[in-house]
């Protein structure tokens, strides 16, 4: 209890610290995490960055950059931003994933730094079908940045360590990729994948992100019956076309047997 308290107590004094810092500042960014100096975006949406400049002439501009370089000479950038100079403001209209990064206003030769981050999307397939006894594989694809990912199945958190699960990273994202050998029928159910990152632990009121995959599993035989129903269906219609075949050659044959016989 006591450590509990002390760590809430010394987050809270760093978090005063800072902000009474940035009071002291000159330039004084729109940060949603001061003490770490994060603003947080949802992929397509809007990105909205100022940069408040205390005891300075209103029409002087800022220079914004992205990594160090002017955003007037990001690729990436060019014609998908705004800079409002009476507001202070740098806006992205619709925002991709790469917008993320490390951003700076300058002013007079003071610089603030502002590390974006995008929030994490997750997606799974809807549905994922798999024959007993084959393998399952369901690949979590994920945007935003850093992106920390994990599964579960029911109540049972799924790690390598766990029966027969696996986990692989894909594009540079550990557990991205989740498998199953020898699918058994007890495997069907809902499988969820979850993201977060610095946007979760740092940012107030973000909630952690997930999809979810149904996993049905088919029995070994399930594709035969339906071959077996479609074998059953043109043997029996043979055997009535035989039966008619045969009761309409009869017939034909008495008929001739019973014509008179020419004199």
């Amino acid at each position: 209890m006591e450590a509990k308290f002390l760590a809430s107590a010394l987050s809270f004094l760093s978090i005063f610290l800072a902000i009474h810092a940035q009071s002291n500042d000159k330039l004084v960014p729109n940060y949603d995490n001061v003490e770490h100096q994060m603003k947080f975006y949802d992929i397509r949406t809007p990105l909205v960055l100022s940069c408040n400049v205390r005891d300075a002439d209103p029409t002087a501009p800022l220079i914004w950059k992205k990594n160090g370089t002017a955003v007037t000479e990001v690729a990436s950038l060019r014609g998908r931003y705004k800079l409002i100079d009476a507001e202070r403001k740098f806006i992205i209209d619709r925002t991709e994933p790469h917008d993320d990064g490390l951003y700076s206003c300058e002013f007079d030769g003071e610089s603030k730094n502002i590390n974006v981050i995008a929030r994490v999307v997750v997606r799974v397939p809807s549905n994922t079908a798999v024959v007993e006894g084959e393998k399952m594989s369901v690949t979590c694809t994920v945007l935003g940045t850093k992106p920390q990912l994990s599964w579960t199945f029911g109540n049972i958190t799924l790690t390598n360590a766990t029966d027969r699960f696996v986990l692989k990273e894909d594009n540079g994202v550990p557990n991205s990729i989740l498998t199953l050998e020898n699918v058994t029928l007890d495997d069907r159910g809902e499988y969820k994948c979850f993201g977060r990152n610095a946007a979760n632990e740092y940012g107030v009121n973000s909630t952690v992100v997930y999809d979810t995959t149904t996993v049905r599993v088919k029995g070994k035989f399930a594709a035969l019956w339906p071959f077996l129903g479609i074998c059953a269906e043109v043997l029996i219609l043979c055997v009535i076309i035989l039966i008619y075949e045969k009761r309409r050659n009869k017939s034909e044959l008495e008929e001739s047997d019973t014509d008179p016989q020419e004199q």
